[in-house]
């Protein structure tokens, strides 16, 4: 799917590990009309398709499997992404006014939908979803130059998994086939778009789950 610019991501925390139902107040919207939540820079997903290995028998190749998917990964990029979003997907203790990885942090399972464009018709949207999976954090760099301010971004690694039905990976362009109202009780378990077609309005970064 070739697509145009990045707008925006989705995340949706699942409730437990167990459990693959979503509460409203932990699906968090990063893109721009999200200020306080950052913004998008890029996204990387790679291995979505297995590794094929031929299998060799009687002189030839006997059989090439290819089922399923691979080790699906995202290499994620956002500028001043919240704090409290950042450490609920990450998994991080949140208290008294700071963010702690330690032994026993443990990250949520989640759903991470990107948002970006058709390169073709640009006026529609094109999405892409992984169903499952756990953030990680990638790299913290601060960083300067000379007397220039120099920025430095969020950088997350998104690894998927499939979901207890089996799923891990959906895409689609808004074109008159396209349910958002389906698409989104699939991918998220419930429906999160206004009827006019505008995003749900972002959560405050001082919601709690």
């Amino acid at each position: 799917m070739a697509l145009s610019g990045f707008e925006r991501v989705r995340i949706g925390i699942y409730n437990a590990i167990d459990d693959e139902t979503i509460k409203p107040e932990n699906i968090f919207d990063i893109g721009p009309d999200s200020k306080t939540f950052g913004s998008t820079v890029s996204a990387s997903i790679t291995n979505i398709a297995p590794t094929t290995t031929p299998i060799n028998g009687s002189d030839q190749v006997w059989k090439t499997p290819g089922k399923g998917t691979g080790n699906i990964s995202v290499a994620f990029v956002a500028n001043t992404m919240d704090k409290i979003v950042r450490a609920k997907i990450l998994g991080m203790d949140d208290k008294d006014g700071y963010q702690t990885i330690s032994s026993n942090t443990e990250a949520p399972y989640c759903v991470f939908e990107l948002i970006s464009h058709d390169a073709q018709n640009e006026q529609a949207k094109a999405r892409v979803a992984l169903l499952k999976g756990r953030f990680s954090l990638g790299n913290v760099d601060p960083k300067t130059n000379t007397n220039t301010t120099v920025y430095s971004q969020d950088n997350l690694t998104f690894t998927a998994i499939d979901r207890n039905d089996g799923k891990t990976y959906v895409e689609a362009i808004e074109d008159d086939d396209f349910d958002i109202d389906k698409y989104e009780m699939d991918v998220f378990g419930q429906k999160i778009t206004n009827a006019g077609g505008v995003e749900t309005p972002s959560k405050t970064s001082s919601s709690k789950a």
